[in-house]
């Protein structure tokens, strides 16, 4: 059924984990909200509105995380644009030279550099690695905001918190901050497109923009996901 729907499943995140009798919320545009409240009538699902003007709440939220940010809450509590993040980038490398190494990976479709951050105690061993990428989904803002936040907290408690210790004397952290750079940049210069989820890319002939990244893998090519508009 959701196969058919022109909507964007809230919760829970994917088809595979709606149970039978259980409440599922979906976000629906404006545009479709007419002929898929017909549809459910039609099979007799019962339904109501949570939200009726999800666009206004998320430009309200936006402006209080853009232009007001909480001045009595620190840099971490807030989110950031892309311009501050490889701003706090360059700052906290070289502050904290002694255990960050900013690499430079590439650049994006729109030729925005790519970086990822070595968080690291030691560099005369050889250590394991842990992984930890940001931002694969333009619109999840509090994603990369984790990632900025992560290398903060490592960083000012390293001496003090002996589980980060003990993670520091025995592996090195690589952390991308933003994947999808040029995605999570267009959601903060287009507010009207705030939810906006997939790369900035162009495909040859096809009239879609963007690639989702995190269907981008070797892995169930070409199955369908919870989004089945053509783009």
């Amino acid at each position: 059924f959701f196969e058919t729907l022109q909507v964007i499943l809230w919760q829970p995140v994917v088809v595979e984990n709606i149970k039978k009798d259980s409440e599922v919320h979906v976000y629906v545009r404006a545009s479709s909200i007419n002929s898929i409240k017909a549809q459910l009538r039609q099979l007799a699902i019962p339904h109501k509105v949570l939200m009726g003007d999800v666009q206004g709440l998320i430009e309200k939220q936006t402006i209080n995380d853009t232009v007001n940010p909480r001045r009595s809450s620190s840099y971490y509590e807030n989110y950031h644009s892309m311009k501050e993040i490889y701003h706090w980038m360059e700052e906290i490398v070289k502050v904290h030279s002694d255990l960050l190494q900013k690499i430079y990976i590439g650049s994006s479709y729109e030729k925005r550099p790519l970086y990822v951050l070595k968080l690291s105690k030691s560099q005369e061993k050889s250590k394991s690695a842990i992984w930890i990428d940001c931002g694969i989904h333009a619109r999840e803002w509090i994603s990369p905001a984790f990632c900025l936040w992560f290398i903060g907290h490592a960083i000012h408690v390293r001496e003090r918190d002996q589980t980060m210790t003990t993670l520091l004397e025995h592996f090195d952290f690589y952390v991308m901050p933003v994947m999808n750079v040029d995605g999570y940049d267009y959601t903060w210069s287009h507010p009207s497109n705030r939810l906006w989820r997939k790369s900035r890319s162009s495909h040859g002939n096809s009239k879609c923009i963007g690639t989702d990244m995190n269907r981008n893998f070797d892995a169930r090519w070409c199955g369908m996901t919870q989004f089945p508009s053509y783009c």
